[in-house]
């Protein structure tokens, strides 16, 4: 089965990738952020809630917070400036 990646084109032109949140903690307590579109590292289909399609890691682990998922921080590999445990 192979995951259909969405991306919506910016007003600059630039595609803007899906980004999504594993529900289940990390060891550190995180709940980790992906970008969907580009991410080798992300976490089981039955894991994951769609956060929706932001321009950078940053804008999407801020709305992740204000839906509740607090400790979230984006993935070391493909949201390295959200990144902070």
């Amino acid at each position: 089965n192979k995951i259909l990646k969405r991306t919506y084109l910016c007003r600059n032109g630039g595609y803007m990738p899906n980004y999504i949140i594993n529900v289940n903690e990390d060891e550190k307590g995180y709940n980790e952020v992906h970008n969907e579109t580009t991410c080798s590292h992300l976490p089981d289909t039955y894991n994951r809630k769609t956060l929706g399609n932001f321009s950078n890691e940053i804008d999407a682990v801020s709305y992740a917070k204000r839906i509740g998922y607090t400790n979230a921080d984006g993935c070391a590999h493909c949201c390295p400036l959200a990144h902070k445990g």
